[in-house]
Formats: structure tokens, sequence, C-alpha cells
């Protein structure tokens, strides 16, 4: 069987669809076959169970397919997703590359029906954000819809707000392209990162200099626990770490 001929069959149970995947997942068929599939059926039902039980683990990184897709979906809840994975081996793959903390694990189909239900203990989403002015409103009113779906504070919501907008902004007048809005929440974090297409380094305002943003980014470091630039192959990430708790930020 080649890496094009992954066999995914689909069974329709009403408010759900479970997708029962059989082969090797490489890195072919995991981003040529599996990572469409898995979009689809989110964009389509909203509430998916992958069953991997007849599928075989053989490209580590097949196992972000399923969070990269969730969170292109709306994450939770606007699109649920679990995993039905049996085999020791490959749910002990899917843990370690933290992959649980977005997309549940089940050892078996009925379980992982059950967990549908269930907040993950860390929900993501991604937005695509154009190479325009507008971009930082856009991203304001993708935070007001996370804000009603995931019960944000209003503090948190604030501060969100703020960094948000100054990221982008960024993002639109120094990196110039199109980018992408990464919020992910858990217990005590919300992470919020703008990934842009401008290779790293790239000169970047520096908090407490005198520029358009620079002022701005000030507000980013006091609002944020930590903040930072990563690269990536295409481009790099712009990111800062908020705290849940309202005390932690004062402290």
């Amino acid at each position: 069987m080649g890496p094009e001929q992954l066999i995914i069959r689909q069974r329709d149970e009403g408010d759900h669809v479970v997708l029962s995947v059989h082969g090797d997942l490489t890195q072919a068929s995991a981003l040529l076959s599996l990572r469409p599939a898995v979009s689809k059926h989110l964009l389509d039902c909203a509430r998916v169970v992958v069953d991997l039980s007849e599928a075989v683990l053989r490209w580590p990184p097949a196992t972000g397919v399923f969070r990269t897709a969730l969170a292109h979906a709306g994450g939770w809840p606007l699109a649920r997703l679990v995993l039905a994975v049996p085999d020791p081996r490959s749910a002990k793959m899917l843990r370690a590359a933290r992959v649980h903390l977005t997309v549940p694990l089940a050892t078996s189909v009925d379980e992982a029906e059950r967990l549908l239900a269930a907040r993950p203990p860390r929900i993501v989403r991604n937005h695509e954000l154009p190479y325009d002015p507008t971009a930082a409103t856009l991203a304001r009113t993708y935070l007001r819809l996370t804000r009603e779906d995931w019960d944000l504070p209003d503090e948190l919501h604030d501060a969100a707000q703020a960094v948000i907008t100054e990221l982008v902004a960024n993002a639109v007048e120094h990196a110039r392209t199109g980018c992408v809005l990464h919020l992910a929440l858990d217990e005590r974090r919300l992470h919020i990162s703008v990934h842009d297409h401008r290779p790293y380094p790239h000169r970047l305002p520096r908090p407490g200099v005198r520029s358009d943003h620079g002022y701005g980014l000030l507000i980013v470091e006091g609002l944020s626990r930590h903040w930072g630039v990563t690269p990536r192959d295409d481009g790099k990430s712009v990111w800062a770490i908020l705290d849940t708790d309202p005390a932690s930020r004062a402290g």
C-alpha cells in the first residue's frame, strides 16, 4: 500500500463522524491523505472521532496533523476531535508530542465518543489574517468571539486585546505579510502568538524605544509573564504568555 493509498473509512453516527484509518502514517500519507480528510470532516460535522486501531505511526511529526486540523477548524467547542488509540506505542508517541492536551486520547471508539463532550486540558484555535491595515481589527473581532466560546474573564480579555493589537500591528507594519493568530488556553495561561512569513532575524521595535509601536511593546511586556520571538522555517512567531489569574499578573 503506497502512502497515497492510505484507507480512511467514514461512518456517520448522526451527531458525529468516525474515521477509521488503515495503513502506515508516513509523511506523505499524513499530509496528502489524513490531514485533508480530518480537516474536511471537522469543518463539515464539527465532531469527529479518528480510529487509529488499524494505523501505524511511521513518521512521528504525523502526530501534529490532528492538533493543527483542530485549531484551524475553530477549536473547542466549535470543533471537537478525539483519537481512539488502543496501541500503547502509538499512544506513547502522541503523548510525547503533547497531542493529548488538545486532542483527547481514548483506548476505544466507544470511549472516544464519550470524550467528545469533555473539554480538553488545553483549547486552541487559529485565525488567518491578511496583510492589510484591518488585520488588527479582525484579530480583536476573533478574540471577542473566542471570549464567548471560552468564557474568558473580562480582565484577561482586555489584556489579551491589548497584546494582540500590538503583535498584529507589528506583523502588518514590519513583516509586511499576512499572519496567523494562534490562541491557546489552559488552566494557568493564555498563549498568544502571531506567525508571519518574514524570516528571522528581523529587527523588531524594542520596548521603550520611540517608534510607531515601540511603546506598545512596553504594554506587551507589562501584561505578559513572558514574550519573545521564535524563528520558523517559513518566518517567525512573536508570542506572549498571559496568566489567567489576575493576582498572578499583578505580581
